[in-house]
């Protein structure tokens, strides 16, 4: 399962708002802290923005092991509520 167009250009989004840099210079995969000097502060700020903007909650003990944007990425699909077309209790 992938993140869908619109989750990834969110994600891809607030990485750039929280590297205070231009979105188009986020890479597909990399490193938080060395390829993007997003530290612990602005991974919280991170963190924030994709709750509010895609309505998940992170937990905190997640948060402490992310340090990739491919481990966002994974972490984010695992969150996605499942859309099988069907309700069922």
């Amino acid at each position: 399962m992938t993140l869908s167009t619109t989750n990834e250009q969110i994600l891809r989004d607030s990485l750039a708002q929280a590297a205070v840099t231009d979105v188009t210079t986020i890479p597909h995969d990399g490193h938080l802290e060395q390829d993007l000097g997003i530290d612990s502060l602005a991974l919280h700020e991170l963190i924030v923005i994709l709750e509010n903007k895609l309505a998940v909650a992170i937990p905190d003990e997640e948060v402490g092991r992310l340090t990739t944007i491919g481990g966002i990425r994974s972490l984010l699909v695992r969150l996605q509520p499942l859309s099988s077309g069907t309700d069922t209790p």
